[in-house]
């Protein structure tokens, strides 16, 4: 049971200042008279910063979690004569034996595809809800016993980091006034953008009135049609934001239909008017736009599409609904 001690269901909410990020201006190096702030080195780090200063904390707070149930368990008038696990063992974990009908209604809410399930998988799956099991009931021990004992934990949870991206004159769809921003940087032949697009319309259907969603271009240079992909979609709002979010929908549906023809072909069946629109793109008017997209992006940290802020916070590529939908329940009820 050596795993007792490496509980984690304790929830701890540290509040830090905002102002741990503000922007550090000092020089981090100078080079032919010019220089470089920590906070240029800061920028595009923010997140791989912050994922790396999360995990030093949860490893400081797991030991201390650690000393805090060693002690707990001393304190105990039951503990005397006992080893820790002795202790646990005898009053604290009551279950620890998982059914086969658990293993499969944990198997099939995973969706496990049909060939990797077997006896030993069955048999790994059963091991790890058994200590899933038994950690819950420590946990909940532990929680119990450090509220009793009147224990105060002052371990200094890191900030998420936020980035304050401007909008400009970005296409938005939804309600200009919502307490949710989504800022999104895409590529129209980029599957994982296209795969995203499911989820971003169910979260703008179920927080209708709460989101707004702010898109920015991010064409990847090895998609040989996404770059004018891009600038026909600044063509097409050049008409209004609508034509814009509808030439949007069937890039992200048809990344192998994207050449100029096609997409001259298709603002005409859109009902934008063709001639200003061929215009727009044989001219390459909008080139400089898309690379001031793409270098705001990279200044924020973003390599990959997509990538997404909510309300400034980073969320990268196409994750599943419910992870997004957290982080939205959690900003409106800081509202």
């Amino acid at each position: 049971m050596k795993t007792f001690h490496n509980v984690l269901v304790f929830s701890i909410l540290t509040l830090n200042s905002l102002a741990i990020y503000a922007a550090d201006n000092r020089a981090a190096a100078i080079i032919d008279n010019q220089i470089i702030t920590v906070q240029q080195v800061i920028d595009p780090i923010q997140n791989k910063l912050y994922e790396a200063e999360k995990n030093v904390y949860e490893l400081k707070l797991n030991q201390l979690k650690s000393m805090l149930l060693t002690r707990l368990i001393k304190a105990h008038p039951f503990s005397r004569g006992l080893t820790p696990d002795a202790f646990l063992k005898k009053y604290v974990v009551k279950l620890t034996q998982i059914t086969p009908q658990q293993v499969d209604q944990f198997i099939l809410a995973k969706r496990v595809p049909a060939e990797k399930i077997n006896d030993k998988f069955k048999l790994d799956v059963k091991k790890y809800l058994e200590q899933e099991l038994i950690q819950r009931q420590i946990s909940q021990w532990l929680a119990v016993q450090s509220k009793e004992h009147g224990v105060v934990i002052n371990l200094e949870k890191p900030v998420r980091p936020r980035v304050d991206i401007p909008l400009g004159d970005a296409p938005v769809l939804g309600n200009e006034n919502a307490e949710i921003t989504i800022v999104e940087y895409s590529d129209f032949q980029c599957p994982f953008c296209a795969k995203a697009e499911a989820t971003v319309k169910q979260l703008q259907k179920n927080y209708a009135g709460k989101i707004k969603l702010v898109y920015k271009q991010f064409p990847l240079g090895f998609h040989k049609d996404a770059f004018r992909a891009s600038e026909a979609s600044f063509c097409a709002n050049e008409q209004s934001v609508d034509y814009f979010w509808k030439l949007h929908d069937y890039m992200l549906a048809n990344p192998k239909k994207l050449s100029v023809a096609d997409l001259k072909s298709k603002a005409q069946q859109l009902g934008m008017k063709p001639k200003p629109f061929n215009q727009c793109l044989d001219s390459g008017k909008y080139a400089g736009k898309v690379n001031q997209d793409i270098a705001e992006g990279k200044r924020f940290g973003v390599e990959a599409t997509p990538m997404f802020f909510v309300n400034g916070i980073t969320v990268s590529g196409a994750q599943p609904y419910a992870v997004f939908a957290k982080l939205i329940e959690e900003e409106l009820s800081n509202q």
